[in-house]
């Protein structure tokens, strides 16, 4: 799952061009916090997943933990709500090689700096004969079938495209996000400025996607948490669970403009009763198909959003946690073997309980501390640096003579 917290601060007014568009002009906000917050508590989400998996075994809690992979679902959704609302208007027109470059270009800056950092980590514990996929270690080591197509494949960051798995576990996601990018002018065309029966149709086909994904899910013979817990790069799988969650969120911000909708879901009632239903799913609910589709109207509801929901969500801690998100997300899979470790190692001292609960607060404050830095150190000097070169290269190709 790739994450554009950057993004939240800009916004383009969309104004429709053609009589079949729904994108109408809006009031440009400077950032949508709420959904910036929401962000951060999924991240944190999929790092209890991850992290503590012995809370599990504790009835509808467990059952809501051992959901964490679904939170990623909810990033697929914001992604393509939050890249729509801000780089949609430049696809309005159709596509042009100049503006898909930029956008490609900026989506490099924001997420290459820190997954390259940690490409190169998982790569050297793989030197050091650590194991295949030191960053993934709850599930059994991938054999890599072709090491070196396998590795190249993740450093330009396609290995989710059929070729294999992520050295750098949850990497997965930003892999497959990365297809979502590649053909961002033809998703935004049709899903914002197409036809209403186009975007009917793309939210057929959405769904049907996820449904597909819950179906291979159950027959690919991998190890899954829950029927939507696609990972493996070696399928199909992945590439089209996050397209099937992009395109919903280009839809829910082509929705966004029609107002009636977005303005009764942005209510503070409405929004705690979607999020009573989604916590109650995670905790009860029969299947993962029962909770997705809760996701999306959450997202299109918060975008509107005024009141105190907004305000708790976009406000304090909750706020810190999304601007760290993506580093969270990178960083808390490298945590998992050493809070293990500090657990057993505890454990004759303080008994299992109470040693498994002082290892899973040094593991978090570890994370914490490490995405602050991360975010501070890698992310913002990578993507500027990134940003810079590429305005310089445009300059000087611009001026060159023909």
């Amino acid at each position: 799952m790739a994450f554009n917290t950057d993004a939240l601060a800009r916004t383009h007014s969309l104004q429709s061009a053609t009589s079949g568009s729904l994108i109408r002009r809006h009031t440009p906000r400077t950032e949508v916090r709420a959904l910036t917050g929401l962000r951060g508590i999924a991240a944190l989400m999929v790092a209890v997943y991850h992290i503590d998996p012995e809370l599990r075994a504790y009835a509808a809690f467990g059952r809501a933990i051992g959901r964490g992979y679904l939170w990623v679902d909810l990033f697929f959704i914001l992604s393509g709500f939050v890249l729509a609302l801000n780089y949609g208007a430049r696809f309005q027109s159709g596509w042009s090689a100049g503006s898909w470059r930029d956008f490609l270009l900026r989506r490099v800056a924001r997420l290459y700096p820190l997954y390259a950092a940690l490409l190169l980590g998982a790569l050297a514990y793989m030197a050091m004969g650590w194991g295949e996929s030191f960053a993934m270690p709850l599930l059994p080591y991938p054999h890599l079938a072709h090491p070196l197509a396998v590795k190249a494949a993740n450093v330009i960051m396609v290995q989710s495209w059929g070729v294999g798995p992520s050295l750098d576990g949850t990497a997965w996601s930003l892999s497959a996000e990365w297809a979502a990018y590649v053909l961002f002018p033809l998703l935004a065309g049709l899903a914002l400025f197409g036809r209403g029966r186009t975007a009917l149709l793309l939210a057929a086909l959405a769904a049907a996607g996820i449904v597909a994904t819950a179906m291979l899910t159950g027959v690919d013979h991998e190890v899954h948490s829950g029927a939507l817990d696609a990972y493996d790069g070696r399928t199909v799988e992945p590439v089209l669970r996050c397209l099937s969650g992009f395109v919903l969120g280009l839809l829910m911000f082509r929705l966004a403009q029609g107002r009636r909708v977005s303005a009764w879901l942005a209510r503070d009632g409405v929004l705690a009763a979607l999020l009573a239903l989604t916590a109650l799913g995670f905790a009860f609910a029969p299947d993962d198909l029962w909770i997705y589709p809760l996701f999306p109207p959450l997202v299109l509801g918060l975008y509107g959003n005024r009141g105190a929901i907004g305000r708790l969500l976009g406000g304090g801690a909750i706020y810190w946690l999304g601007l760290v998100s993506y580093s969270i997300y990178l960083v808390h899979p490298y945590l998992v073997l050493p809070k293990r470790g500090l657990t057993m190692l505890l454990g004759g001292a303080m008994g299992p309980t109470a040693a498994d609960v002082a290892a899973s607060a040094a593991a978090f404050a570890a994370m914490l501390v490490l995405s602050g830095a991360s975010y501070r150190l890698i992310e913002e000097p990578g993507r500027r640096m990134i940003n810079h070169a590429t305005r310089t290269w445009m300059q000087r190709t611009a001026i060159q003579p023909r």
